[in-house]
């Protein structure tokens, strides 16, 4: 296992931005909004910084916005960044919005 790469190929493919935990988050929404708005256009990923994406927390840490819920099921195993960078064996394995990016 090796540290999630932070790119525009992984954010596209990211699932955070659909989590049950993230679902009702008006920060997540706004992030979100925002990143389509100006970047989806980029392939250069010249505008995907860190604190603008709305996900990849298994390669980033801790989601900066403080309305995710916690108490829904998350979905990392479902992502294809998860599967590929083998984070089941990784720590944390699930709910890196809430507990930080994968080691």
């Amino acid at each position: 296992m090796s540290k999630v790469e932070f790119n525009v190929m992984n954010i596209k493919r990211c699932l955070c931005p659909q989590c049950p935990v993230q679902a009702k988050s008006v920060c997540v929404e706004g992030k979100w909004r925002l990143m389509q708005e100006i970047a989806w256009a980029s392939e250069t990923g010249i505008y995907f910084e860190a604190d603008r994406v709305p996900g990849m927390y298994c390669s980033t840490g801790k989601a900066m916005c403080k309305d995710t819920n916690p108490k829904k099921m998350c979905i990392c195993e479902k992502c294809p960044v998860w599967k590929e960078n083998n984070l089941k064996n990784g720590e944390p394995m699930l709910y890196f919005c809430q507990k930080g990016e994968s080691r």
